[in-house]
């Protein structure tokens, strides 16, 4: 707990979520043009079911109005769209790295160049498993409702659930640094992000469900939640990596001495 606190503190301290603001600006640009090649690639990808998670269900209905527009576009693209959509799509990745070689205090810089390609191959992973993971969500409840009862059904799901949250940010740790990073090291920072997030989905719900921010944002609270739940699960996932550049940092400067 001490050391969780020790994070927390270096995080504020260093004004880290001004880093964790920017990572949800280039999230935001990536969403859409990503959601739009996911269309183009695999169709109809029914991810419905992941959305509609209760752990979800406070940004669901922002991320499926992007999901039936991303449609519409993907009906007839013309080759600039899909040049610069592809273009947008990598922006989070690519200023993902940028931010860990801060974190990480990096001396040496990527070239741009070469990791932007590299964030066009990280988009095309991602595209695959998305598609790969809502097959599996969506022939694994049909299997869970038929032959389990709702409760236990539902356990299961919960734990998909936390699984896929923790395995984003391990990976998302991985790419992040600038360094080679052996899995290990990157356990505890995903942990660490993985019980963060859960802690703020829950509560999410209490907030959403007693602050009624309908009545303060009326037809746009749907996009102000979304941003805002945006916001805190990036600065939870920069705290892990805060958590995790700790060690990091500490094996580079005894390597360079």
């Amino acid at each position: 707990m001490r050391q969780i606190l020790d994070t927390i503190k270096y995080y504020t301290d260093k004004r880290f979520s001004t880093l964790a603001g920017t990572l949800v600006y280039f999230l935001l640009m990536s969403i859409a043009p990503f959601t739009l090649w996911l269309t183009l690639v695999f169709g109809n990808v029914h991810v419905d079911g992941v959305l509609s998670h209760e752990l979800l269900e406070n940004v669901s209905p922002f991320l499926l109005y992007l999901k039936r527009s991303a449609e519409s576009a993907a009906s007839g693209p013309g080759i600039i769209l899909l040049a610069t959509s592809l273009y947008s799509s990598t922006n989070f990745f690519y200023h993902l790295r940028r931010s860990g070689e801060i974190v990480y205090d990096s001396p040496r810089v990527k070239g741009g160049f070469k990791l932007r390609l590299l964030s066009v191959a990280y988009i095309a992973a991602t595209i695959v498993s998305v598609a790969f993971i809502a097959a599996i969500s969506v022939v694994g409840t049909n299997i869970l409702d038929r032959i389990m009862p709702f409760y236990i059904s539902d356990i299961i799901s919960s734990v998909f659930m936390t699984a896929l949250a923790f395995a984003a940010a391990f990976m998302l740790n991985l790419i992040a640094c600038p360094f080679k990073m052996k899995p290990y090291e990157a356990l505890c920072g995903s942990l660490l992000t993985t019980a963060l997030w859960l802690f703020f989905f829950v509560g999410f719900g209490f907030y959403t469900k007693f602050a009624n921010p309908e009545r303060l944002y009326g037809k746009i609270a749907s996009l102000i939640i979304f941003l805002l739940w945006c916001y805190v699960m990036m600065s939870c996932f920069v705290i892990g990596m805060i958590n995790n550049g700790k060690h990091i940092i500490r094996r580079e400067t005894l390597k360079r001495r």
